[in-house]
C-alpha cells in the first residue's frame, strides 16, 4: 500500500473561496460593462474599489492556477495515452509474434512495443496454437533491488480470441471468447488455463454440451505434499443434466486425467429424484465423490459416492429413519450404504448468504431432467 497524503480542509476552502471570488469579480465586470453609474463610483471611490478587487483576486488566483494546473495535467494523461495507443504501417515482430500492418496496440510503457498489454489485428495471427484476431496480456515488472529502477516487463498470462471454433490441445473451443494461457517470461506456454468449450467434445464416453467450461490444471495437491492426476476440470453449464456414474447430474464439475477419463465429480446435484441402493434422493440433492484415506494411502478413484439432502429435503431409506438436511450418505458405485455422517465430516459445507436490498441472489437453474 502507498501511502498518499490528502489535501487539508484549508485548500478545499481556499478552493472554494476563490471560486465565488471568481463569480463575484465576473459579476463587478458585467456591473461595470453595463451600468455608467457604477463605473462613476469606482472612480469616485477608487481605493476602496482597488483593495477589495485585491481581496478578490487573491482567492481567486489560487483557484484559477489550480484549474491550469489540472488543464496541464488532463493534457498531458491524454497525450500519453495517445502516444500508448499505436497502429503499426508496415509487418513488425513484437515479443517474436509476427503482427501485419493496421495492428492496433496499446502499450504499458510509452514507445516500446514489447509492453503492449492488448493487440487487435486486421487478419488473423498465429499466436500460441490459435488464430486470434484479439490478445490481452498481463505483464509482470522486474526491478533492481538496490534502487527500484524499472528493468523490463514480461508476459505472466495471456488471453486471445479469434474466430469460430478453434481445437486447443485437442479440445474444440470457441474462440469468439476468452482463451487463456500462463505463459512463460518469454511467451512460451506455461500452461493452458481455460476456455469456453464449443460442440464435438467428448470425454470419458461423456457428449459434453458445448457451453462448459474447460480449466487445464497440473493437479490437485494435499497438504501432505501429494498430488492428483487430475489434468483436466470441466465446469458443465448447460440445462441438460449429465450422466456420471449412471445419475443425472446438474452442472457438475468433472475431473480428468491426462486421458480424458472421470477421476472424481464436485459441486454437483442430482437433476432428478433419484433411487439409489435403497436410498431414494429429491432432485436438488448435493452429490460429489470423496476418496478416504487408510493406512496413509488414498483409496483409488472415484472413491465412495457422497450424497447430501438440501433445503430441507431429506432422503428416504425404508427401514430406516429419514436422512435429514445436515447429513450426508455415503454409498460405493455399487450402491451400498458405507456409512451416515455430518456434512461437515463428508467435507460439505454451506456457506452464509449476503442478501443486498432485501433480494436474496439467485441460483442456477437446475438442469433438467431427462
Amino acid at each position: 500500500m502507498i501511502p498518499i497524503a490528502l489535501p487539508s480542509a484549508n485548500f478545499f476552502i481556499l478552493l472554494t473561496a476563490g471560486f465565488f471570488a471568481g463569480l463575484l469579480l465576473l459579476g463587478w465586470v458585467l456591473v461595470l460593462a453595463v451600468s455608467r453609474g457604477a463605473r462613476r463610483a469606482v472612480r469616485k471611490y477608487w481605493k476602496t474599489s482597488a483593495v477589495l478587487c485585491l481581496v478578490l483576486l487573491v482567492p481567486f488566483s489560487f483557484y484559477a492556477w489550480f484549474q491550469t494546473m489540472m488543464w496541464q495535467l488532463e493534457r498531458e494523461i491524454e497525450r500519453g495515452e495517445a502516444a500508448r495507443n499505436v497502429m503499426l504501417q508496415q509487418p513488425t515482430a513484437v515479443s517474436g509474434v509476427e503482427m501485419p500492418a493496421g495492428t492496433r496496440l496499446k502499450l504499458q510503457d510509452e514507445g516500446k512495443l514489447d509492453t503492449y498489454v492488448e493487440a487487435s489485428f486486421p487478419q488473423a495471427v498465429s499466436m500460441l496454437g490459435v488464430e486470434a484476431t484479439w490478445v490481452r496480456r498481463y505483464l509482470d515488472a522486474e526491478y533492481e533491488k538496490e534502487t527500484y529502477a524499472l528493468l523490463g516487463r514480461h508476459p505472466r498470462s495471456v488471453i486471445l480470441r479469434g474466430a469460430g471454433v478453434q481445437t486447443v490441445q485437442g479440445w474444440h473451443c470457441d474462440a469468439t471468447q476468452d482463451i487463456k494461457f500462463d505463459v512463460m517470461p518469454d511467451g512460451a506456454i506455461k500452461a493452458f488455463e481455460e476456455c469456453v468449450l464449443a460442440d464435438g467434445n467428448r470425454a470419458a464416453g461423456l457428449e459434453i454440451a458445448p457451453g462448459a467450461v474447460l480449466r487445464g490444471s497440473d493437479g490437485t495437491v494435499y497438504v501432505d505434499g501429494s498430488r492428483d492426476p487430475d489434468r483436466w476440470r470441466v465446469e458443465v453449464k448447460g440445462e441438460t443434466a449429465v450422466q456420471v456414474f449412471g445419475l443425472y447430474l446438474s452442472r457438475p464439475s468433472i475431473y480428468l486425467d491426462a486421458s480424458r477419463e472421470v477421476l472424481r465429480v464436485t459441486d454437483a446435484e442430482l437433476a432428478c429424484r433419484t433411487p439409489f441402493g435403497g436410498v431414494t434422493y429429491a432432485a436438488g440433492t448435493q452429490f460429489k465423490t470423496a476418496r478416504r484415506k487408510a493406512s496413509g494411502e488414498r483409496e483409488p478413484y472415484p472413491g465412495i459416492l457422497v450424497f447430501s439432502p438440501w433445503d430441507g429435503q431429506a432422503a428416504k431409506r425404508p427401514g430406516h429413519e429419514d436422512v435429514p438436511e445436515g447429513q450426508s450418505v455415503m454409498q460405493t458405485l455399487q450402491g451400498e450404504v458405507i456409512d451416515i455422517v455430518e456434512n461437515e465430516a463428508a467435507g460439505v459445507f454451506r456457506f452464509d448468504t449476503f442478501i443486498v436490498d432485501g433480494k436474496e441472489p439467485e441460483r442456477p437453474a437446475r438442469a433438467r431432467c431427462p
